[in-house]
């Protein structure tokens, strides 16, 4: 793990955060559209995680916790969309942030493009607060997956952003 982007629009907001993780891959392309990251980020998932995220909303919803229908993924893509459990907070030209408020935790993902010269890389940072005993339980019983499946998302979404290289 690595620490956020500084310029990212969440560092004002993660001390209010319990969790925060970051995950960084490097890029073929250094000229990346940040609508390109969302519909990779929503299509570079093996199909086991979107298997995972089927069975997490068939649990949660028996606790009324948010669920959410895949959906369409492909661009425009406007602050306030719903993308399954995501909602799309914040787009600028560097950064993607997705994230929702529900009754046990808040979460937001950010999806940062760091581009030095040439080069370029991808960040995915991950926040998380627990507002109650039932979200210390669901995040508990989360973050293996999360630790797991974020690495393979970020490489899953440079192959991707990449045309398959890597």
């Amino acid at each position: 793990m690595e620490k956020m982007p500084a310029d990212s629009v969440l560092m004002a907001e993660r001390l209010r955060y319990g969790y925060v993780d970051c995950f960084t891959v490097s890029l073929a392309r250094n000229d990346v559209a940040t609508h390109e990251l969302v519909t990779a980020f929503f299509s570079a998932a093996p199909a086991w995680v979107n298997w995972l995220m089927t069975l997490r909303n068939r649990v949660v919803s028996l606790f009324g916790l948010k669920t959410g229908e895949r959906g369409s993924f492909a661009p425009p893509h406007y602050i306030g969309q719903q993308i399954g459990v995501f909602r799309i907070l914040h787009i600028d030209e560097r950064e993607v942030v997705l994230g929702e408020d529900d009754k046990h935790l808040d979460f937001r993902t950010s999806l940062f493009l760091i581009r030095h010269g040439g080069n370029a890389s991808l960040a995915i940072s991950s926040l998380v607060n627990t507002k109650n005993r039932l979200g210390k339980v669901y995040f508990a019983l989360v973050k293996p997956f999360h630790r797991l499946i974020v690495p393979i998302v970020a490489r899953g979404v440079a192959r991707q952003l990449d045309g398959g290289r890597k």
